[in-house]
């Protein structure tokens, strides 16, 4: 994986053979990166992604063993139980131009795959409050915590 910061944002490019999100949660660690917001495109030649079923309460995962053209990658990136966890949505082009997507649980890209992470202003400046995931009470899934309400 190669990256550049500017600020608050990083531009990273993940290589072919590389993991996502597993590289990139060694780089939040490394980077002490603890929330933000990230967006990507590129190309994944295979991939799990996972739709919630709410009457279930749980996910029901896919695999996909195919080059397929990631559309658009769109997530964010919380505390959960004291560790960096990335919350990502996925959409595949394939060559047939169909289209799907779901949330992604994991993929290896080919060739590359460019993202966009910009991270909280915590990260940056001291005193503000950090992103963290607790248990949904209703749903069983780690959703963001806020402190404020509307």
């Amino acid at each position: 994986m190669q990256y550049v910061r500017h600020g608050n944002t990083y531009v990273m490019r993940f290589e072919d053979g590389e993991t996502f999100p597993d590289k990139f949660l060694d780089f939040l660690s490394a980077e002490g990166v603890t929330g933000g917001s990230l967006s990507g495109l590129g190309a994944v030649r295979w991939i799990r992604i996972a739709f919630f079923d709410v009457e279930a309460l749980r996910y029901e995962d896919r695999e996909f063993d195919e080059q397929m053209e990631v559309l658009a990658l769109l997530g964010n990136v919380a505390l959960h139980d004291g560790k960096p966890l990335v919350h990502a949505h996925i959409t595949l082009g394939r060559r047939d131009y169909t289209v799907l997507g779901g949330h992604l649980r994991s993929a290896i890209v080919r060739p590359t795959l460019e993202v966009t992470l910009h991270v909280s202003a915590h990260n940056v400046q001291s005193g503000t409050e950090v992103l963290q995931r607790s248990i949904d009470p209703v749903y069983g899934l780690p959703a963001l915590d806020l402190k404020n309400r509307c």
